[in-house]
């Protein structure tokens, strides 16, 4: 018998017949609907549900324009999904509620701008502002301590693609946006002088406790981000984050929040650190883990001290040093037995089961398998940091995946990608491409060699999407495991998709 999953299996079922058309009639083209995936993004980065976004449009309508806003959640569910567009008073609250263009939000596509544009896309994820401080690119504004954006007089504000946004309204909207304050530079007469003395009282404040947890929901909604977009296009949105926090930080003397906004800054760090290792930028990432750790030794946070070494060990294992990936995942559960989550205690021992099985351990790794899945039982309902989001049952499941097939345990392994299977929901995740390459190893050792290039041309399909270069060496691991059977047909199909991501 041979697992199977859901969206490649039922794409190659054949279609249901319909009933006839009814020729009375008339024949109109089916309505075409384009989700928006841009306003999406920039809400979830922010950790935002839907119903969360259509309150903070109330509010910043009420504030700003003195009227209500009629605004659901249902309607946002809409707009995302390309049902309806928003209207030009929603497109205007929210370009400044983000502060955002209309093509970052997805109001404008890409296609219907001007030609002369291209040249400042190039080399730019889709909607991302460039990275290049003081560029030929950069627009005319800059960040000063507190948050503070402020725009130069004689700059217009342009996004990254060439489309100039409303200056005035930008100016009047954005104040308040995210807690970021907004003032031009010697313009006086541009700005009523009470939105300038507003600015100024906002850029003297101190950090809120009530910004302090904006600040780290907007963090763990880009941790959210990362199961799904590429690192090179999120990359930037991080390290602008980073960038406000470190300001933040600058300003901010030894009060009670700043613990918080430095566990934040660290998890940021964190997060980056992680980016920097999918984009094979080892350099980076070493760089980005220190400073978490930095974060986490003077916010006291063993936690998040566990989360970094825990990333670590995914460095060095895929340098073959699958020793030291176990010493340091020894010494992330360590630091993760007092003050953290259990599925953080989950996450790491569940690692270190797969790192145990690569050294042949067996014992060891059957015992970390356990620790796992006791701590997993416990910690369900215990409140989450932010980097165990992705770890749910069906990730446990794949890594006792891993850790089975690494054993030689295929019997084992096939009961643990069932469950992974059923316990996963479909979708092009990362950690769901990992998946499909533990549950190809299963087919191999149990020499089913067509539906082991199924489940690995599944995986790079999610690789393609991702750009996820973790995912991509499992596939190469795997195809590796196929070399007996290069010469099939199944295998040859592998090696062309391979080709197309060289």
């Amino acid at each position: 018998m041979q697992l199977t999953t859901g969206p490649s299996a039922a794409s190659r079922a054949p279609a249901a017949s319909g009933p006839s058309p009814d020729v009375s009639k008339p024949n109109r083209a089916p309505a075409t609907r384009t989700p928006n995936a841009r306003l999406r993004l920039s809400r979830e980065e922010r950790g935002w549900s839907q119903e969360r976004l259509a309150t903070e449009i109330r509010r910043f309508s009420v504030i700003h324009e003195g009227r209500e806003a009629g605004v659901t959640g249902n309607m946002i569910c809409k707009w995302e999904k390309g049902d309806k567009k928003p209207s030009l008073r929603y497109q205007r609250l929210l370009r400044a509620l983000f502060g955002r263009s209309s093509v970052e939000l997805g109001f404008v596509d890409d296609e219907t701008l001007p030609s002369a544009a291209g040249a400042m896309r190039s080399g730019m994820g889709r909607g991302i502002t460039p990275a290049a401080p003081g560029g030929p690119q950069q627009v005319g504004h800059e960040v000063v301590p507190g948050g503070t954006l402020v725009l130069q007089a004689d700059a217009d504000v342009i996004d990254p693609n060439g489309i100039s946004v409303e200056r005035r309204d930008f100016l009047r909207l954005f104040a308040a946006a995210g807690g970021v304050a907004v003032v031009p530079i010697a313009a006086a007469s541009d700005t009523p002088p009470w939105e300038r003395l507003s600015a100024a009282l906002r850029r003297r404040a101190s950090v809120t406790p009530e910004l302090a947890e904006e600040l780290g929901q907007r963090t763990a909604g880009l941790y959210g981000l990362e199961e799904r977009v590429p690192a090179r296009v999120l990359m930037q949105r991080v390290t602008d984050h980073l960038g406000r926090l470190t300001q933040l930080l600058e300003s901010t003397g030894r009060t009670p929040v700043r613990r918080d906004l430095t566990s934040t800054a660290g998890e940021t760090a964190a997060l980056a650190g992680w980016l920097a290792f999918d984009m094979n930028d080892l350099p980076a990432a070493v760089a980005y883990y220190r400073v978490a750790i930095e974060a986490a030794r003077e916010a006291d946070d063993n936690a998040l001290w566990a989360c970094v070494l825990g990333y670590e060990s995914y460095q060095t294992a895929s340098q073959g040093r699958h020793d030291q990936a176990c010493v340091l995942l020894g010494e992330a559960q360590r630091r993760a037995a007092t003050g953290s989550t259990v599925m953080t205690r989950a996450w790491l021992a569940a690692r270190e089961a797969e790192e145990q099985a690569a050294r042949g351990e067996g014992r060891a790794a059957l015992a970390a398998l356990d620790r796992a899945q006791e701590a997993f039982e416990r910690g369900e309902s215990d409140g989450d940091r932010v980097w165990t989001q992705f770890f749910d049952r069906g990730r446990l499941d794949g890594l006792k995946v891993t850790t089975y097939t690494r054993l030689r345990r295929p019997a084992a392994a096939y009961a643990a990608a069932t469950e992974a299977l059923r316990a996963t929901a479909p979708g092009a995740t990362k950690k769901r491409s990992l998946l499909m390459s533990d549950i190809a190893e299963v087919h191999i050792q149990r020499r089913e060699i067509e539906a082991a290039c199924h489940f690995a041309a599944e995986a790079l399909s999610i690789v393609a999407q991702t750009d996820f270069s973790l995912g991509l060496a499992r596939v190469r691991r795997t195809r590796e495991h196929l070399r007996p059977w290069q010469h099939t047909q199944a295998v040859r199909d592998l090696d062309d998709q391979l080709r197309a991501l060289a």
